[in-house]
């Protein structure tokens, strides 16, 4: 990406001063979409709820992007245009938010310009490919007093917070250990040939910063989640919102140590990249973090409602807690008990919009910096999976101990043209 001229700058700056005063007068905050996957969803909501619209689809496949385009056009009388380059959306004085629904490499990049540009963003899990773009995401933030809401959605459920005053309240005593489970069935990735890149779709651009490789169907839609140019595996994918949960229920940021085990059993000899079985540790004091990972599972667990959930150990008792509600069991009884079956609401969109207008920071579900600690955990988690040993973590700094291997996990080198702009400390 170019550095911004003079006059680019100083327009940039103007927006970031008039964009809070119009987001507080306008009766709609103006988002534009980038990505038409889990894009579609959100797309949906902010074209129903009635203090928003679409303003615009942003995709580099035009198949999909007009496909949405279409749909929300149906659902708020109004079609919204599709652009290929969400850039070219950064001086539209029309587009309050963007929502980032892209490929994992793309969240922070996308994120971090918004912010410079003066826009709130709506960012979904995990809110960075690397750890080092994820802090570059909360500074941008920070600096330029944007609204950036991680899409951790869960914390939309009011549920959660009862069980955590529950927590507070010692009803399991001190907590000794939490485990974070993403128990599920993944389907496999035939090998494929590379091929020409499809009519429509911008290539280069749907690559950003990663480096450039020719197109191949498994590295594109949804594909891309497993492969480390792109995606996070399903650690970072899926896994994210269940190691959110635990890190939320105690206040959890950056651990001392992390370890894993990690291999490739159910997608064996496919094109996957990343790992569909998972062990990973994080280490705090006087508490152990678990995260088990299972993509080849048919089944939910004995005892288990959902196939994904949490479960928190304490002295004295332990507490299940999915996304339908929460059960406390000690040795020869059960404790408090909550049960209602979970819907995907507008809860947590709804939320980044409230806040998007009162310009109230702290009152978003997720803050941008909430979204990088659950997103470090997962960094962390595949780091330690790639090196295959303990890995000894510096919270100040973010980096890993006398390990120079494991600290070139923690950034990437951007490709010529799509660089991050320098925000300072």
């Amino acid at each position: 990406m170019s550095r911004f001229n003079r006059r680019e700058f100083l327009a940039v700056g103007a927006m970031s001063v008039a964009n809070p005063l119009q987001a507080s007068v306008n009766d709609k905050v103006g988002v534009a979409v980038l990505g038409c996957g889990r894009g579609r969803n959100l797309a949906h909501w902010f074209a129903k709820l009635p203090d928003s619209q679409v303003v615009a689809i942003c995709d580099p496949d035009d198949t999909r992007a007009i496909r949405l385009r279409d749909e929300i056009g149906q659902l708020q009388g109004k079609r919204p245009p599709h652009v290929k380059d969400f850039r070219t959306l950064l001086e539209r004085r029309d587009v309050d938010a963007l929502a980032v629904a892209t490929p994992d490499h793309w969240h922070a990049p996308a994120t971090i310009l918004a912010c410079v540009a003066g826009k709130d963003v709506y960012v979904e899990k995990p809110c960075s490919h690397n750890v080092a773009e994820g802090r570059i995401a909360v500074r941008a933030a920070r600096k330029h007093k944007r609204i950036v809401q991680h899409g951790t959605n869960l914390r939309g459920s009011d549920h959660y917070r009862a069980a955590w005053k529950l927590l507070q309240d010692g009803v399991i005593g001190k907590v000794m250990m939490v485990k974070a489970i993403n128990n599920q069935r993944r389907g496999r990735l035939a090998f494929r040939d590379d091929e020409p890149v499809p009519a429509g779709v911008d290539y280069n651009l749907w690559l950003g910063p990663a480096k450039k490789r020719p197109f191949n169907r498994n590295r594109f839609h949804y594909g891309w989640h497993w492969h480390w140019d792109y995606g996070t595996g399903d650690l970072g994918n899926d896994g994210v919102h269940q190691i959110d949960i635990g890190r939320w229920a105690l206040n959890l940021k950056a651990p001392k140590a992390v370890s894993c085990s990690g291999a490739k059993l159910g997608s064996k000899g496919d094109a996957q990249e990343t790992p569909d079985t998972m062990v990973v540790t994080w280490e705090y004091d006087d508490l152990l973090y678990v995260y088990e990972q299972r993509d080849f599972t048919p089944y939910r667990m004995q005892g288990h409602r959902v196939d994904n959930d949490n479960i928190i150990f304490g002295e004295t008792g332990y507490m299940m807690i999915d996304r339908n509600g929460y059960r406390v069991f000690y040795k020869n009884e059960r404790g408090p008990a909550f049960n209602k079956a979970w819907a995907d609401t507008s809860a947590h969109i709804q939320n980044f919009l409230d806040c998007v207008k009162s310009r109230k920071q702290d009152a978003l579900n997720a803050d941008i910096e909430e979204g990088h600690y659950s997103s470090l955990l997962c960094h962390l988690g595949n780091i330690a999976y790639r090196t295959g040993r303990r890995l000894e973590f510096d919270a100040d700094t973010e980096t890993f101990r006398q390990d120079d291997e494991a600290n070139r996990y923690l950034v990437r080198e951007y490709r010529k043209g799509f660089e991050l702009p320098k925000i300072d400390a």
